[in-house]
C-alpha cells in the first residue's frame, strides 16, 4: 500500500495530504520531499512493485486518466464561477478516476485485478437522463465553444476519449478489468451532455458546425 500511495500521489497529483503530514515533522530528522529521484532513470514502479518503463501502457493509461481528472477540475471551478448546479457531480467522477487508476497500477498481477462496480457506469446513465430532459435534440455536430465552462468540458470530453483507447488496449490484454472501460466509454457521453447544459446554464448559443455551400469535401478522380 506504501508503493500505491507514493505512485498515486506521483501520477495523479495527491500532495495534499502527504504536504499536510509532513509540514508537522519538517523540523524533525524525517525529510519529506516531492521528488525521489526514482523515476530519473526512465522507469517507474507499479503497485504490485514492478518496474516498467515510463512510456509503458499501463503508465500511459494513468497519465491520460490523471490528465482527464484535472481537465475536469478546471471545468469544475468555472462551473463553480457561473453557480452551476453539477459540481458536485463532477467531483464524485473525480474520485472515480482516482480509483481507475489505482485498479491500472494493479493490473500486472491478476490475482490483484480489482473491478470497478458497475453502479458507477449506472449513476452516469442516471445523470445524463436528467440533463438530456432540460435539452433540445441533439441534431448537428456540436463545436467546442459556448462560455468558459463549457468549453472546457468539451476539452475534458476529448481527453477522456483518449483514456478509453489507453484502457482498451489493458482490457483486450486482460490486465484490467472491462467496466472500467465502459465508465470512461460512458463518462465522455456525459461530459459532452454537460457541457451543452453548461451553454444553456451560462445563456450561450451552442456553436454549430455548418459547411460552406460551395466547398467540395472530396476531390473528384
Amino acid at each position: 500500500m506504501e508503493v500505491v500511495n507514493r505512485i498515486m500521489c506521483r501520477t495523479s497529483g495527491i500532495y495534499g495530504l502527504l504536504s499536510a503530514n509532513c509540514s508537522r515533522h519538517w523540523s524533525s530528522t524525517v525529510s519529506c520531499t516531492v521528488f525521489s529521484r526514482e523515476g530519473d532513470s526512465g522507469y517507474s514502479v507499479t503497485s504490485s512493485g514492478e518496474k516498467r518503463p515510463k512510456d509503458d501502457r499501463i503508465f500511459n493509461a494513468v497519465g491520460a486518466t490523471d490528465e482527464l481528472s484535472s481537465y475536469i477540475g478546471l471545468a469544475r471551478e468555472f462551473a463553480k464561477d457561473g453557480e452551476h448546479t453539477y459540481t458536485d457531480k463532477l467531483k464524485r467522477i473525480q474520485c472515480i478516476l482516482v480509483d481507475i487508476s489505482a485498479l491500472i497500477l494493479k493490473s500486472s498481477k491478476p490475482e490483484q485485478h480489482v473491478c470497478l462496480s458497475t453502479r458507477h457506469t449506472k449513476e452516469l446513465e442516471d445523470w445524463i437522463e436528467e440533463y438530456s430532459c432540460q435539452l433540445p435534440p441533439l441534431e448537428k455536430y456540436v463545436i467546442p465553444g459556448g462560455g468558459k465552462a463549457c468549453t472546457s468540458l468539451h476539452v475534458a470530453r476529448t481527453i477522456c476519449r483518449r483514456a478509453e483507447r489507453r484502457v482498451v488496449t489493458l482490457v483486450r490484454n486482460g490486465e484490467v478489468d472491462k467496466e472500467a472501460q465502459v465508465y470512461l466509454n460512458r463518462l465522455s457521453d456525459f461530459l459532452l451532455t454537460i457541457s451543452r447544459f453548461a451553454c444553456k446554464t451560462d445563456k450561450k448559443n451552442e456553436s454549430i458546425y455548418i459547411p460552406k455551400p460551395d466547398e467540395e469535401f472530396v476531390s473528384k478522380m
